[in-house]
């Protein structure tokens, strides 16, 4: 046998060797992995839960529209960042860029859920407090601090503000109905949520402008398999119709 031949039998065996690759890639990439990042120590329980059950309908929703099988695990908090910068689950649910986006992540536009941190006060009241940050001599309360209050805190703690952490919601709506706070600091969607079902969402109104707003994200871990610039124009694509 010629060396020709041999080199042309090697590169036959090469290409067909590549293709069976590719197309085993793009047959493993119909059925993806994803984690929730939660950290119900930040957020609190009855946040965590909710947003669970927002993320799952979520992700099962993207499914249909991409055609795609995407397994959501319940990987919570620091874990499932981990997971996914491994490259063992392809995406993760829930995650802010924040100051630095995680280099090991891309994220996925647009954000599927916008928080909004704001400042509550008794519905009706003839209270100074219209705006902020006008909020010297106003006791405030909050549910134990979240990240993204960090620059409202440095901000109280400057300008000497009275703000009271407590350990539940419960606590802190308690504390304003009663008249031993004069506000409250809690994210929008929960303090809803949390109001209506205790028939109270008459009693508060918020005031502008938001003190923290949190955009959470999908992202696709930069080690999957999967993370091709087809595969995110098709998830980010399927994410703007969601959102709409």
């Amino acid at each position: 046998m010629s060396w020709r031949l041999v080199f042309y039998a090697l590169g036959v065996t090469i290409s067909w060797s590549a293709s069976q690759i590719v197309a085993a890639s793009e047959q493993g990439c119909a059925a993806l992995v994803a984690v929730n990042y939660i950290d119900s120590g930040l957020v609190g329980e009855a946040a965590a839960q909710q947003l669970e059950h927002f993320n799952s309908e979520l992700i099962e929703a993207l499914g249909q529209a991409t055609q795609l099988a995407i397994k959501l695990e319940p990987s919570q908090g620091h874990q499932a960042l981990a997971e996914v910068r491994s490259g063992r689950v392809d995406l993760v649910v829930g995650v802010s860029p924040g100051v630095e986006p995680d280099a090991q992540l891309s994220y996925l536009e647009p954000a599927y859920l916008q928080k909004n941190y704001r400042l509550w006060r008794r519905a009706g009241e003839q209270l100074s407090l219209k705006r902020w940050p006008e909020l010297s001599g106003l006791r405030g309360v909050q549910v134990a601090p979240t990240t993204e209050l960090a620059d409202f805190a440095v901000q109280a703690e400057l300008l000497n503000w009275p703000v009271r952490t407590v350990q539940s919601l419960d606590a802190a709506v308690d504390k304003v109905v009663a008249g031993q706070a004069d506000y409250l600091l809690a994210e929008q969607q929960e303090l809803v949520a949390h109001l209506e079902q205790h028939s109270l969402a008459q009693d508060f109104e918020f005031v502008e402008p938001a003190a923290a707003t949190q955009e959470l994200y999908v992202a696709l871990s930069k080690d999957s398999v999967c993370n091709t610039a087809a595969l995110r124009s098709k998830l980010s694509q399927a994410l703007a119709k969601l959102s709409q």
